[in-house]
């Protein structure tokens, strides 16, 4: 028998008609969250959510090359969710180790595709061929040419097998112009009919940034005669996790190992803007407090960053505690670290997503090879995802004797570490000093987590690095502001006439109060609900699906004011408008006479009406929802 939840849903589906959903999320109905599943979808259905993405591993409905296939674990992950008015995304990916690597494996991969999209039909009307295909953490080695030999054999399949199938090209990690220009010149065009995206800002706002990747992406596809087909983001979010610098001492303890015979420490924060949810001055204060008395720190813009190294009296800079880095400072950097200097870079992979500066402003270059940079400063990182196969997905690692005696107090359960490092590019007379380790399950061998790489070849410096994700003050968000750049973020993908939109994720695990993927959820761990999930909610109620998106002006850069508007399918026009300055009252003119207003959470708001057709209301950064009249700017 259905929940009560689930019945009311489900009347709510029926009642919104027969077209498209378009409000999606990620969840993993079909992996880790699968015994939550129904939860999962009664809280989506409630909200109105129509779209859920998970992944359907192939490892999962076939464990032997040429064995039966065995769709019930799907088929439930499908079945119960059709009963709420969801629909699944399937992520096909997940190859097992026989089959890979995918490309190399057509056949098995079509038989794959085939029996799948047999089995389904139509009851999975899209099927997204891989996840984030452009970054070795889901494809060991990025190449455009090889994934369009996998998404060629999909497409060829699923069309042969069920033409109304549509398939979607796998979300990018961010928006790769590189990449997808690349399969696009190799004549992938026709293989697709949906391109995916994940363009990620966090904790950075999506005004000026998404909008702005999507236009290049649409400059790309018109070039190669693609500009009307369907982009879909089936990733994007910010996380609410709580800010802690250092892991629990670890920068301090760190430093100790690092240059034992320093009393103080003069620093550059090396910031990356487009990656600090608080000012740079504030991440400046929080390090200074975790630094010996007399001690400096400095926050510097790169080029700030690359003159101070260059004018001497630095003895440590400090990269952001996120998985950016500014990549103007690396040659800078590398230098410093030449000439004795020390680098510490915590922000779980180091040296990973470049960010570059152009016109004062951070932007994040997934194209950028940033593995040259990591192997000029002899960094060598590991995952379970990368070479080492021997490596869970995550483990406990604890304190060395040496991390230790500098002071890094002892975890009764340790750390828990997702990121490793090894001693691979070293050269003779370097060494690699381990501040956390574990033991791996497989073969018991150890796992370095944090180390200090102490150089004395051609190098002199050190470089101190640490796999714990998220051990830092930035990158995070309240769970109200969560909430107001969902709606931003939303409103803002419709206005760019995306068609589809997936927030990243549904339900947050919060096993790690620090590591920011474990808050991305709009539902904590227990499904009680964060405001995100009031704040989508009430953009569906506002946004009905059927409502038709305006094609009318839907911002003003010069006063930074954002209005994107639809036709409701009741025939009537709406709305919201939010401004990026500082809250005060706004006088708003609109082309009709009866307006109403509600705030981003759903609540009634009565403003002053100034004029026959103005009404005075209070604005910011939280958006306001406008219905019954066009806004007139």
């Amino acid at each position: 028998m259905k929940s009560a939840l689930a019945i009311l849903a489900t009347l709510a589906a029926l009642g919104a008609g027969a077209e498209a959903n378009p409000y999606g999320v990620c969840a993993h109905v079909s992996r880790d969250e699968f015994g939550a599943r129904i939860e999962t979808y009664d809280m989506m259905a409630l909200a109105g959510l129509g779209y859920v993405r998970s992944d359907f591993d192939w490892h999962q409905c076939q464990r032997a090359k040429g064995g039966a296939w065995d769709f019930t674990k799907f088929d439930k992950t499908v079945d119960d969710a059709a009963a709420r008015g969801v629909t699944v995304l399937p992520i096909l990916y997940g190859i097992p180790k026989w089959a890979y690597p995918a490309y190399a494996h057509l056949d098995d991969f079509r038989d794959y595709i085939r029996a799948t999209v047999s089995h389904f039909g139509m009851k999975m009307p899209v099927v997204e061929i891989w996840n984030e295909q452009n970054i070795s953490g889901f494809w060991k080695d990025p190449n455009p040419t090889n994934y369009l030999a996998v998404l060629k054999a999909a497409y060829e399949t699923v069309k042969s097998v069920e033409p109304r199938v549509r398939v979607s090209f796998g979300g990018t990690a961010g928006v790769p112009f590189g990449f997808i220009e690349e399969v696009y010149k190799l004549g992938g065009a026709k293989y697709f009919d949906i391109l995916s995206i994940h363009p990620y800002s966090h904790p950075a706002p999506p005004e000026g940034r998404m909008d702005a990747q999507i236009d290049k992406l649409r400059d790309i596809m018109a070039k190669y005669g693609d500009a009307e087909k369907a982009i879909w983001i089936t990733e994007l979010g910010w996380p609410t996790h709580t800010p802690n610098i250092g892991g629990a001492g670890l920068l301090s303890s760190a430093l100790k190992v690092a240059r034992p015979e320093k009393k103080t420490w003069n620093v550059v924060y090396a910031a990356c803007v487009a990656d600090d949810a608080e000012p740079p001055a504030a991440i400046a204060e929080a390090l200074l407090a975790a630094l010996p008395p007399g001690s400096t720190v400095v926050a510097c813009t790169p080029r700030e960053t690359c003159r101070r190294l260059a004018n001497g009296g630095v003895d440590a800079v400090i990269y952001p505690f996120s998985e950016a880095y500014p990549a103007d400072t690396v040659d800078a950097v590398v230098e410093f670290v030449k000439k004795g200097g020390t680098l510490v870079d915590f922000g779980g992979m180091p040296i990973w997503n470049a960010a570059l500066t152009k016109d004062g402003v951070f932007r994040h270059v997934h194209d950028y090879p940033s593995w040259k940079d990591r192997r000029r400063l002899r960094i060598q990182e590991d995952a379970w995802w990368m070479g080492d196969k021997s490596l869970p997905e995550e483990m406990n690692v604890f304190a060395t004797p040496e991390a230790a005696a500098a002071g890094l107090k002892q975890e009764p359960t340790g750390f828990v570490a997702r990121r490793f490092q090894t001693a691979a590019l070293l050269k003779p007379g370097d060494r690699m000093i381990p501040l956390l380790t574990g033991k791996k399950p497989k073969d018991g061998k150890e796992a370095v987590a944090a180390c200090v790489y102490a150089f004395d070849s051609d190098f002199k410096g050190r470089i101190a690095v640490s796999g714990l994700m998220g051990r830092g003050p930035v990158g995070s968000n309240s769970e109200e502001r969560q909430g107001l750049l969902l709606a931003r973020a939303v409103a803002i993908s419709f206005a760019k006439r995306i068609e589809n939109f997936f927030w990243y994720e549904f339900r947050a695990p919060e096993r790690d109060p620090f590591y920011s993927e474990h808050h991305f959820g709009i539902v904590h761990d227990n499904f009680a609900p964060k405001p995100a999930w009031g704040a989508y909610k009430n953009f569906i109620l506002q946004r009905p699906v059927g409502s038709k998106q305006l094609p009318d002006a839907w911002h003003d850069d010069a006063n930074k004011t954002f209005f994107p508007q639809w036709t409701r399918p009741d025939g009537r026009p709406a709305g919201m408008f939010w401004t990026l300055e500082r809250n005060s009252l706004r006088d708003l003119t609109f082309d009709g006479g009866k307006v109403e207003f509600h705030d981003v959470w759903g609540k009634r708001i009565i403003p002053v009406k100034t004029g026959p057709k103005t009404w005075r209301v209070p604005t910011g950064e939280s958006p306001v929802y406008f219905t019954g009249a066009k806004i007139k700017l």
